[in-house]
């Protein structure tokens, strides 16, 4: 096993509470309309599931939205919420891009010259190429998904104008809840990697790496980063550990950093879709029955 029981109980509440910080975040971004904490946590799944499987993660939005809509939040809200978070997330990645590359500059060229080392080998440029021929039809597929032409322009004044109108103690919460989110979900790594005895890592190598294969997937256009990822992972830990525990660190991190998050978000849009459809039906015979009985 890659990382002991206690361990593991380490990373399953990290991952659980980014779960809820998130939730609590939404909250703070929507306040009106009546959001439950369940709600939120509902909605952020729903984005989480639909990011995890479409290229660029171009579900994920319009995903919350409409988990927002079910939750009988006002569309303003709902908008001016999702372009508040995407813009608190955007400046903390930069600044947090910025901090690690001045504080870790040669922990990550080494990384760079160890990724060019491992792509010169004949079996990565096979897996390369079929990275960049996927990574293209996935750049296609956004284009087409995105076909109504749209700017960023009106959706970061938008953002900024509901942003003053929050009030900036509560935007100030928010990020603070990002920050907290964001460490949560960067340590998963670390805290597995801390089960594997003797493996020469420095801990700032690892908690680079963590945060560049994390929030590196929000510039690929494949889903969830596939491919491009595995590459990463592979590269950052090439001669440290065998094969066999590569794969299975990979899996485990995989699933506490994306597919429990998405499996839960699959599951209640599920879930909603079996309601919604029942409720269609339910109407659908009802309407029936009164027709014939006004026949």
């Amino acid at each position: 096993m890659i990382a002991s029981p206690g361990l593991q109980l380490v990373a399953l509440s990290l991952c659980g509470g980014d779960v809820l910080v998130r939730a609590l975040r939404i909250r703070l971004l929507v306040p009106t309309g009546g959001l439950s904490l369940w709600q939120a946590v509902t909605v952020n799944a729903y984005g989480d599931a639909a990011s995890a499987v479409t290229p660029g993660r171009v579900g994920g939005d319009p995903a919350r939205y409409w988990g927002f809509r079910r939750a009988a939040v006002p569309v303003p809200s709902a908008v001016a919420g999702l372009a508040v978070e995407a813009l608190i997330d955007w400046v903390l990645l930069a600044l947090a891009t910025l901090a690690l590359s001045i504080g870790f500059a040669a922990t990550a060229a080494n990384g760079v010259r160890r990724l060019a080392a491992l792509a010169a080998a004949p079996r990565a440029r096979i897996l390369i190429a079929f990275v960049v021929v996927l990574a293209v039809l996935c750049v296609i597929l956004i284009r087409y998904l995105r076909r109504a032409p749209h700017s960023a322009v009106p959706m970061l004044v938008l953002a900024w104008r509901q942003a003053c109108a929050l009030g900036w103690r509560r935007v100030a919460l928010a990020a603070a809840l990002t920050t907290v989110s964001m460490v949560s979900r960067t340590a998963i790594l670390p805290v597995l990697v801390a089960g594997l005895p003797g493996l020469d890592l420095g801990s700032g190598a690892v908690w680079l790496g963590s945060f560049a294969l994390l929030f590196g997937q929000l510039a690929l256009p494949t889903p969830a980063g596939v491919g491009a990822i595995e590459l990463g992972f592979a590269g950052g830990f090439a001669g440290k550990l065998a094969g066999h525990e590569l794969a299975e660190l990979l899996i485990v991190w995989r699933v506490y950093t994306l597919l429990l998050s998405a499996a839960l978000g699959a599951m209640l849009l599920g879930r909603a879709w079996l309601a919604a459809w029942s409720a269609r039906r339910r109407y659908s015979v009802n309407s029936s029955v009164n027709v014939r009985s006004q026949v």
